[in-house]
C-alpha cells in the first residue's frame, strides 16, 4: 500500500521535472500597455492578461498598466478579463510597449465560466448540471458577514448552524452535522478533517480577501470526483499570485447576543490581510492571515429528551427522569424501586448547563502561503501551505468543545492550460478537544459516585431520613438530599476539576479526545482534446488516498498494537462532442474506484444541453454516486453516554453478546417500548414482572452485517436562458433520485443477563433499563427515494439586481418503514430567498438585501438517539449591507447585519438559538476598481 503511495509520488515528481525541458527556444514578444474603463475611462486595476492557451501572464497595476514577455511564437492572442468587465482578445503579432485596450462592462447575468461541472471550463448556460457561482465581486458584496455565509442565499444550497465556528452546506437533502455526503474543495484540497470526518465549514479555510471564486454543484458528481461527493460538490478556488497582486487589509467590528435573556452583548473583532507580489512573470509568492473572535450563540434548549417521557411536561422535580436538551450528565439513569409497591421508578442525576461546561469564546486563526514558479509557458509549478487553529463547539452524537484544534495542508502542484498533477498531506490535531457530555458525567462522579447518588436519592425518597427533618416522596428533596456536596459552576473547586477531567484522555474518568490523522492524497487529469477535437474531447484523471487513523484509541478502535490505516484509489474518462451544428452537447463520464475495504464500482454519468436558441438552453442528465464508509463508520468505537458508538468492521462488536428483542437488529425506539410495556404491565397489576414476562417476545441476538457503501441514482432534467433583451436569467431545474444502501445506525443492547442462559432475565434487564445501548453503523434494509424542483430568477435594470429562488425537497419513504430504519433526511420541504442590490445606487453608495425563509422540518441524529420527532419549527431571516466605496482610497466601508430583525431561531435540534450579528468593515484593496 505505502509502496503504491510513493510510486505515485514518483511519477508527480517525474513530470515535475519533466516540465524543466519544456522552454521554448522563441525570441522573447514583450508587450506593455494600458487597460481602461471604455466608459469612463478610469484605469483598471487587476486585470487579467494572459497568452491564450498557455500559463503565462499578468496583470495590471493600480494604475492599470502592465508588462508581458512571452516566447511563444507570433502571432498570438492575448486574454485581457476581469470580473464585470467582458473579455477581449487582442492578436499580437510583435513586441509592442504601447497598447491600450479599454474594456466594455458586460451585463453579468449568464456569462460566467465555470470549471467544477466537467473539470473543465464551460459556459454556465451550457453547463450539463445545475451549478451555483459566487464571484469575487459577489464575494465582496454579500449582505452577510462573510463569504461563507452568503453561500446559503445560492439555489438549491442548505446551510446550518452548529456554533458560530462551524458552518455546515449542503444540497438534496439528507443533511447532517457532519455531512460526509458533501464534498468540499479549496484549491483541490479536500477542506475535511481526516479523522472526524466533517467538512470545517470556513473555521479553517478560505479568507474573504483571498476567495476568488465558489462553484457549488448540487447532487451526485461520484462520477468526476470519486467517493463522497454524494450530495454536492463545493470548490472554492483563492487568488493566484501573478493575477492579483498588492497589499489588501480588512477589519471588521460586530456585536452579537443582543438582547439576549442568558448572555450581556458580546462584540466580535476579525482581521485579515493578504500580499502577493510577481517577479518577471516567472516567479509569484502570497500571504494570507486572517482572525476572528467573538462570543458563541448558546445552545440553552431544556426541553425534556428523555426516550420514556419524551414531551411530557414537567420538571425534574415531577419528572425524575428528566433529560433536559442542553443540559448534560443527566443522561446517568436507572430505575429505582421507590414506586407503589416497589415498582420501578427512572431517576436521572443532576445535569449541568452546557454554557458551564465548553468554552463559548470561539475563535478561528488562518494562515497560508503559496509560492508559483513558471517552469515554462506551458507549466507551473506550486508550492502551498494552509495552517488553521480555532475554537467552537461541534454538535455529532454529542456536543464536542473543539478547543485549539489545528489542522496544517501542504500541497505541491504542477499545472498547465491542458493538464493538472497535484499530491498534497492533511495533518489534523483535536488539541484541547472534549466531549462535553462525559465531563459533565465525570464531574458528577467527580465528587459521589452514581451507586451512591442513587442510593442516597432512593433513601430519602422513601423517607428513611426522616429524623433529619427530610419529606418522604417528594422528587425536589430527595434530589437536593443526594445533590449534597455537588461542585458549583463558577467555584475554584469546579474549575479545577473542570480542568483535569477535560484534559484527561480516558472517558472513563475524563473527556478529551486525541486525534493526530493524517491523509495523503494524489490526483492528476489531462485533456486531451488538442488531440482528439475533431471527434471527441477527451479528459482521463486518477486519484490515490490513504488514511492513517491516531487518536490513541480515544475514537477509533485503534489501541496500542492496532494501527489503523486505509487506502482507496480511482480513475475516470470524460468524452464529449458537439453536434447539430453546436446547438446539441453530449457528454459522458464513467469512474472506477476502490476501495481497500470494498469491492470496486463502476459510477457512469451523462448528460445532454441542447441550446434552442442562443440564450435558451435546455439540459438533462443521469448521474451516480456512491460514499464509501468513512473512517468513523468503519472504526469508531466511542462511548458517548446514551450508547457506544460501533463501527461496521466485524471485529469491533464481536464478543459484545449484543441483542435485540424479537428481531436480529433493533432501534432504540423498540427496546425502550419494550421496557415500558413491561413496567407498566407490572405497577397495573398484571401480574409479576416475570409473569409478563413469559407473554412477551424473549430478546434474541443481534447480528449486523459490515457495513457496505451507499448509492445513489439521479435523474434530472433543466432549462436556462436569457430573457427580455438579457435582463432577465432564469434557472429551473427538477430531479429525483434512488437510494440503496442507505448508511444508517442501528442499536441493539448489552444485558447484565447472559441471554444463552438467562433469557426472561435478559429481558428483565431492558425492562428495568439495566443494558448498555450500542449504535453499529450499517445499511438501510429499504430503498428510498427524493425529489426536488427549484426555479432562480434574476432581473438587472439601470444597475438594480433583483432576484429569487425558491427549493422544494422530498423525502419518499414508502410503505411499512421501520421508524429506526429511517435515513435522517433534516431537509425543510420549502425554502425560499428574495435578494436586491445595486452596488452603485448613488455616488459610490450600493446596499444589498437578503431575506430567508424555510419551512418546518423533522430532525433526526445521534444527539437524540431513539426520538425520530424533533422538529425544527420554520424560520425568517433578512441579512442587509450597505457600503461606501472611496476609490481615491482604493477601500470600502461596509455596515450591515445578519438576522437584522433579531428574530431567533434554530436550525439544528440540540444546537445554538441564533439571533442577530451586527457589523462594520472597511477593507483595502490596491487592485480596488
Amino acid at each position: 500500500m505505502k509502496h503504491m503511495l510513493h510510486w505515485h509520488l514518483i511519477l508527480f515528481f517525474f513530470s515535475l521535472a519533466s516540465a524543466f525541458n519544456q522552454v521554448s527556444a522563441q525570441a522573447p514578444v514583450t508587450i506593455a500597455g494600458q487597460v481602461t474603463n471604455a466608459k469612463t475611462s478610469e484605469r483598471l486595476a487587476g486585470v487579467n492578461v494572459y497568452v491564450k492557451g498557455k500559463v503565462t501572464g499578468t496583470s495590471t497595476d493600480s494604475r492599470g498598466a502592465f508588462s508581458l514577455t512571452t516566447t511563444t511564437a507570433a502571432p498570438f492572442a492575448l486574454v485581457f478579463s476581469i470580473v464585470g468587465f467582458t473579455p477581449q482578445e487582442v492578436v499580437v503579432s510583435e513586441s509592442r510597449s504601447n497598447l491600450n485596450i479599454s474594456l466594455s462592462e458586460a451585463a453579468l447575468l449568464g456569462s460566467e465560466v465555470v470549471v467544477s461541472a466537467s473539470r473543465v471550463e464551460e459556459s454556465i448556460l451550457r453547463s450539463p448540471v445545475s451549478v451555483e457561482k459566487l464571484d469575487s465581486r459577489a464575494i465582496r458584496e454579500t449582505p452577510a458577514a462573510n463569504f461563507y455565509d452568503g453561500l446559503q442565499n445560492l439555489k438549491t444550497v442548505d446551510m446550518i448552524t452548529t456554533s458560530l465556528g462551524f458552518k455546515i452546506v449542503n444540497t438534496r437533502g439528507f443533511m447532517s452535522t457532519s455531512n460526509n455526503r458533501f464534498v468540499q474543495f479549496i484549491d483541490g484540497m479536500d477542506n475535511q478533517a481526516p479523522g472526524l470526518n466533517l467538512p470545517l465549514g470556513n473555521l479553517v479555510g478560505l479568507s474573504d480577501l483571498d476567495a476568488e471564486g465558489v462553484e457549488i454543484i448540487p447532487g451526485a458528481a461520484s462520477a468526476l470526483y470519486g467517493p463522497n461527493a454524494f450530495n454536492g460538490v463545493l470548490s472554492m478556488t483563492s487568488k493566484n499570485p501573478f493575477d492579483y497582486q498588492g497589499f489588501s487589509a480588512m477589519v471588521r467590528l460586530g456585536v452579537n447576543h443582543i438582547n439576549d435573556s442568558e448572555v450581556a452583548a458580546k462584540p466580535m473583532y476579525e482581521a485579515m490581510f493578504r500580499y502577493a507580489k510577481a517577479y518577471r512573470n516567472r516567479f509569484a509568492f502570497k500571504v494570507n492571515l486572517a482572525y476572528m473572535t467573538a462570543h458563541d450563540w448558546h445552545a440553552n434548549s431544556t426541553e425534556n429528551v428523555d426516550p420514556l417521557t419524551f414531551r411530557q411536561p414537567g420538571t425534574p422535580a415531577t419528572n425524575p427522569a428528566y433529560n433536559a436538551l442542553n443540559v448534560y450528565g443527566d443522561e446517568a439513569v436507572t430505575s429505582l424501586p421507590i414506586g407503589a409497591g416497589g415498582a420501578p421508578v427512572r431517576v436521572a442525576r443532576t445535569g449541568y448547563n452546557e454554557r458551564d461546561l465548553v468554552d463559548y469564546d470561539t475563535y478561528s486563526l488562518k494562515a497560508d502561503a503559496a509560492l508559483h514558479y513558471r517552469l515554462s509557458e506551458k507549466a507551473e509549478a506550486i508550492y502551498q501551505y494552509k495552517f488553521g487553529a480555532g475554537t467552537s463547539v461541534y454538535q455529532g452524537a454529542n456536543r464536542y468543545a473543539i478547543k485549539n484544534f489545528r489542522l496544517q495542508q501542504h500541497k505541491l502542484e504542477l499545472k498547465g492550460a491542458h493538464f493538472f498533477a497535484r499530491a498534497y498531506a492533511t495533518l489534523e490535531n483535536a488539541g484541547d478537544s472534549y466531549d462535553s457530555r462525559f465531563l459533565a458525567l465525570n464531574l458528577n462522579r467527580a465528587w459521589k459516585s452514581d451507586q451512591q447518588w442513587f442510593q442516597e436519592y432512593a433513601v430519602a425518597y422513601l423517607g428513611l431520613f426522616e429524623q433529619q427533618g427530610i419529606t418522604p416522596g417528594d422528587h425536589a428533596v430527595a434530589r437536593n438530599f443526594a445533590d449534597r456536596g455537588r461542585l458549583v459552576p463558577g467555584t475554584a473547586e469546579y474549575d479545577r476539576e473542570l480542568t483535569r477531567i477535560a484534559g484527561t484522555p480516558d472517558f472513563r474518568v475524563g473527556a478529551q479526545f486525541k486525534d493526530q490523522t493524517k491523509m495523503y492524497h494524489t490526483e492528476g487529469q489531462y485533456d486531451f482534446s488538442q488531440y482528439t477535437g475533431s471527434l471527441l474531447d477527451v479528459q482521463v484523471g486518477g486519484s490515490y488516498r490513504l488514511y492513517d487513523l491516531n487518536s490513541d484509541g480515544t475514537i477509533f478502535s485503534d489501541t496500542t498494537g492496532n494501527d489503523i490505516t486505509m487506502y482507496e484509489y480511482g480513475a475516470y474518462v470524460q468524452g464529449s462532442r458537439m453536434l447539430l451544428k453546436d446547438r446539441l452537447k453530449i457528454t459522458g463520464s464513467v469512474r472506477y474506484d476502490k476501495n481497500e475495504n470494498f469491492d470496486g464500482r463502476f459510477t457512469p454519468r451523462a448528460s445532454a444541453v441542447f441550446s434552442l436558441a442562443e440564450n435558451h438552453h435546455f439540459r438533462t442528465s443521469f448521474q451516480t454516486g456512491f460514499r464509501n464508509p468513512t473512517t468513523q463508520d468503519q472504526f469508531i468505537f466511542l462511548n458517548v453516554g446514551q450508547a457506544i458508538l460501533v463501527g461496521g468492521v466485524p471485529s469491533n462488536s464481536s464478543g459484545l453478546n449484543l441483542y435485540g428483542p424479537g428481531s436480529n437488529s433493533i432501534g432504540l425506539s423498540a427496546v425502550q417500548q419494550f421496557g415500558t410495556r413491561v413496567a407498566q404491565a407490572v405497577a397495573s397489576g398484571a401480574g409479576s414482572a416475570e409473569a409478563v414476562l413469559q407473554n412477551t417476545a424473549v430478546l434474541q441476538p443481534a447480528t449486523v452485517a459490515y457495513v457496505q457503501p451507499e448509492q445513489v441514482q439521479a435523474y434530472e432534467i433543466g432549462y436556462k436562458s436569457l430573457l427580455f433583451n438579457k435582463s432577465l436569467l432564469a434557472d429551473l431545474n427538477y430531479y429525483y433520485s434512488t437510494y440503496q444502501n442507505f448508511i444508517l445506525s442501528t442499536t441493539v443492547v448489552q444485558t447484565q443477563s447472559d441471554i444463552r442462559t438467562e433469557p426472561q432475565a435478559a429481558a428483565f434487564d431492558v425492562a428495568l433499563g439495566r443494558y448498555q445501548p450500542y449504535q453499529l453503523y450499517t445499511n438501510a434494509a429499504q430503498r428510498v427515494s427524493a425529489q426536488g424542483a427549484a426555479i432562480g430568477l434574476t432581473y438587472s435594470y439601470k444597475g438594480y439586481s433583483l432576484g429569487g429562488n425558491a427549493n422544494w425537497n422530498k423525502l419518499d419513504l414508502g410503505k411499512n418503514v421501520d421508524p429506526d430504519q429511517v435515513p435522517a433526511f433534516n431537509t425543510p420541504e420549502w425554502k425560499y430567498n428574495l435578494l436586491l442590490s445595486n452596488r452603485d445606487v448613488y455616488n459610490n453608495i450600493g446596499f444589498a438585501l437578503t431575506y430567508r425563509w424555510s419551512g418546518s422540518y423533522n430532525w433526526q441524529s445521534a444527539f437524540i438517539a431513539g426520538i425520530n420527532e424533533a422538529i425544527i419549527p420554520s424560520y425568517s431571516t433578512l441579512d442587509a449591507q450597505v457600503s461606501y466605496k472611496m476609490p481615491a482610497l482604493k477601500s470600502i466601508l461596509k455596515v450591515g447585519g445578519s438576522n437584522v430583525t433579531n428574530k431567533r431561531f434554530r436550525q439544528v435540534y440540540g444546537g445554538p438559538t441564533i439571533g442577530a450579528l451586527y457589523y462594520v468593515s472597511f477593507t483595502f484593496d490596491e487592485l480596488l476598481n
